[in-house]
């Protein structure tokens, strides 16, 4: 069926200089862009007024952790290393339902929405839950929420005190396990994989995530390489987040992780790199050169003491940036607003040269196009032109964010927007109505929610003792990774000033 949105100001795309147009939807899709259209030449059925609106692109998520939902809130600032450890031990198995991790995709996808997002890449990883109703309920949470996702089932088949310069050494052996090879076979999760994108490739799809280099033996790194060329979807790795993860690569493999990725063959054009803080003018090379994306995280970054990505050299490189939020637990929230602001302003900390500054519009397009051409979707996502997916956010210009309107796509970076969100269109289906998600019962999801509550925290705070026991050894392997002299080099603040 054929439909309108009429009399919108409507910005196409990042850098289009926005007025009056508009946006026919067939399906799933744009059919067509214009003022003042005539709605019989399209046969269109139906026409919705958006008068008074600023109609842009959906922004996309291209990383983000559903899976540490019921964790939001517990940390103040820690390095990586210590807090991977301390918020949910290894060896710990929380015992989530299908129900639970239902619930907690379904309470982050809604807050996405209303942050601004249309797709998300969600990187989940489930711990020794590699259960297939587990897995469905996280693909289901999506499908019934109207949300756009890429949904990658994280997996590393080191065991992970093996992955932390110092750790194995420092950390007694009833700290430590096999991790994810306990409950299923690396062969047995490039199956699963694979079963997953032939179940799942629509509007909610599977991607590939082999959690990190440092985390995966190098040829279940290729295979998986392989595999997500084979399938066309997405390969996600962190690569380079923090200063440890920087010695890391000279430590085990005697290079850079990303020298290391690629003389193994595991840095496809496909790749999605989360984070690159500590990427080398020469790792930024030779990820141009791969042709594979960058995700950044600039809240995370932050609250881990990870540093500021160099995304100005990215870009000058060509490099495909996108843009996302993380973990819950690691941001303590999941608004693309908030992640565009933010990682459109700490560029200015990367130069005095104020020219080489990300503007408001390269922020914006890295929200948008940015995460479409990371996912292989730059025909499809990031735009409103004809050709494109229907997933469209519709704001109200009479709130404070829009009044007075000056320069949009400076509005859009910087304004607290979150109230003027007034809709979003998702493959042509509202899923946000004037602030009410339109596709699922909120107040009975909250309500349920609500009843679990103190089951919920009790699963969340059961690996409490044990962490606090772990906690001196990962304290010390940190401590040791910083005296080593690899770690020299990475001392700084931060890498965005090479």
């Amino acid at each position: 069926m054929s439909w309108m949105l009429k009399g919108g100001l409507v910005m196409t795309d990042a850098h289009d200089d926005p007025v009056n147009r508009d946006i026919v939807i067939d399906s799933d899709r744009i059919v067509g862009v214009g003022p003042d259209l005539d709605p019989s030449q399209y046969a269109a059925e139906r026409v919705v007024s958006v008068a008074g609106r600023l109609l842009v692109p959906g922004l996309v998520n291209t990383h983000y952790h559903s899976h540490d939902r019921w964790d939001r809130g517990r940390f103040s600032p820690l390095p990586l290393e210590i807090w991977m450890g301390l918020y949910n031990p290894p060896t710990v198995g929380r015992g989530w339902t299908a129900e639970e991790t239902y619930l907690r995709t379904l309470l982050g996808g809604m807050e996405l929405l209303r942050g601004g997002a249309t797709t998300v890449l969600d990187d989940v990883h489930l711990g020794l839950q590699l259960d297939q109703d587990i897995i469905d309920a996280v693909f289901r949470a999506y499908d019934d929420l109207g949300l756009r996702a890429s949904v990658g089932i994280a997996y590393a088949d080191r065991p992970p005190h093996e992955t932390i310069p110092y750790l194995d050494d420092v950390l007694p052996e009833r700290f430590k396990g096999a991790g994810q090879t306990a409950v299923c076979r690396p062969e047995d999760m490039l199956t699963l994989w694979r079963d997953l994108a032939h179940r799942w490739n629509g509007r909610v799809h599977a991607a590939i995530s082999v959690s990190g280099p440092q985390r995966c033996s190098d040829r279940f790194q290729q295979e998986a390489a392989q595999l997500s060329a084979s399938l066309g979807v997405p390969l996600l790795t962190h690569v380079l987040e923090t200063r440890v993860q920087a010695m890391t690569g000279p430590y085990f493999y005697g290079r850079s992780l990303v020298s290391h990725m690629e003389s193994i063959g595991a840095l496809p054009a496909n790749a999605v790199l989360m984070h690159g803080v500590w990427m080398s003018a020469d790792d930024l090379d030779v990820v141009a050169s791969s042709g594979a994306a960058v995700a950044h995280n600039p809240a995370s970054n932050l609250k881990l003491g990870s540093g500021i990505a160099p995304i100005v050299e990215m870009l000058e490189r060509g490099i495909t940036v996108g843009l996302g939020t993380d973990n819950h637990n690691a941001n303590d929230g999941c608004s693309m607003f908030e992640a565009l602001k933010w990682g459109t302003l700490l560029q200015t900390m990367a130069t005095h040269d104020y020219r080489r500054w990300s503007d408001a519009g390269v922020g914006l397009a890295i929200a948008t196009a940015g995460g479409a051409r990371a996912l292989g979707q730059r025909a499809s996502l990031g735009a409103l032109r004809a050709g494109c997916q229907a997933d469209i956010l519709v704001f109200d210009l009479s709130a404070d964010a829009f009044l007075p309107l000056h320069d949009v796509a400076v509005h859009l970076s910087f304004v607290d927007k979150a109230r003027a969100l007034e809709s979003a269109y998702v493959a042509g289906e509202l899923v946000l109505d004037r602030g009410r998600i339109a596709t699922v019962d909120e107040p009975s999801i909250r309500r349920e929610i609500s009843d679990r509550v103190e089951a919920i925290k009790a699963k969340v705070l059961g690996g409490t003792s044990l962490a606090q026991d772990m906690a001196p050894y990962l304290h010390a392997a940190y401590a040791k990774c910083l005296a080593d002299p690899l770690m020299q080099p990475y001392l700084g603040r931060c890498n965005c000033c090479p």
